[in-house]
């Protein structure tokens, strides 16, 4: 059990050492990636930050759907903020954009910083960070996610996003392209 733990917790380290290090999309997918390229992306339904219906991931299907995990504390989640909605009010009718604000002692703070870099779509909250740990196994933030119109990887990203990769990851989600 003890060595369990610890090997639990090197590989914490060792993520969120690579987080600080590399730039967005530089992770090594094969240490990192728990969900496989094709895999069915686990569902989830959330409640929708500032009330609302909630954020059902299976409603989703049927178009291709981008997938942010973040945080308000999380400096790189706030940096890729203003990205998110730039990118998402421009495409956002070719492809859905999904966030999930997770582990996040304050809501209505995600919530100002989404509206400040005016960012529209849903948001579902995952306070305790369930959705997030178990059932995509994320171990730092932020991660994205890419699906294709049936809901399945398509890939994935760590750390902040930029404007010109989500807009290259519209234009793989659109085309069916390989991931590059």
């Amino acid at each position: 059990m003890i060595v369990a733990f610890a090997c639990a917790a090197a590989f914490v380290g060792y993520a969120v050492d690579a987080a600080r290090s590399r730039p967005a999309g530089q992770f090594p997918a094969s240490a990192l990636s728990v969900l496989p390229r094709g895999a069915a992306a686990p569902l989830f339904r959330l409640a929708r930050l500032g009330g609302g219906s909630p954020v059902d991931l299976a409603s989703y299907r049927g178009a291709p759907t981008i997938v942010n995990f973040f945080a308000s504390w999380c400096p790189n989640c706030r940096a890729e903020l203003q990205a998110f909605g730039e990118v998402s009010r421009t495409a956002g009718s070719r492809v859905h954009f999904v966030g999930v604000d997770t582990n996040d002692s304050d809501p209505q703070l995600a919530a100002h910083l989404l509206a400040a870099a005016g960012d529209r779509y849903p948001v579902g909250t995952d306070p305790q960070g369930v959705v997030a740990s178990s059932r995509y196994s994320i171990a730092f933030l932020p991660v994205t996610y890419f699906l294709d119109a049936k809901g399945d990887v398509v890939g994935e990203s760590y750390g902040a996003q930029s404007r010109s990769r989500l807009e290259h990851w519209v234009h793989v989600l659109e085309s069916g392209a390989p991931k590059p």
